[in-house]
């Protein structure tokens, strides 16, 4: 009770409370997605050679992780299902590439 009495006596002969200094926010940000129960952590790549537009990186929490990529000649993905069972015969391509294009981050078109 005497601190509260103390700091109105303070502000009543003209002295104000220290200011607290707040330093820079350091803050994050992570997207992950969803697919078919299990989580990806989505990095953006840069482009490894001439002929990718765009590049990402999901990564599963066992370490697993894939990477998807907009070419030349369409959306690609280093996946066994897209490599043995997709590529050249499936144009919507592995549920990675379906997952990227749902959310936005790829173009199905391109």
């Amino acid at each position: 009770m005497t601190s509260v009495a103390a700091a109105r006596q303070d502000h009543a002969h003209g002295t104000l409370p220290r200011r607290r200094i707040i330093g820079p926010a350091r803050a994050v940000c992570r997207l992950t997605m969803e697919i078919n129960g299990v989580d990806y952590r989505v990095e953006p790549r840069p482009p490894g050679s001439y002929a990718v537009a765009k590049s990402y990186r999901l990564s599963k929490g066992d370490g697993t992780a894939y990477d998807i990529a907009l070419t030349d000649f369409g959306l690609t993905c280093d996946c066994p299902d897209f490599i043995f069972h997709r590529d050249g015969l499936d144009p919507a391509g592995c549920k990675h590439i379906k997952a990227m294009v749902a959310y936005g981050l790829l173009d199905g078109k391109e």
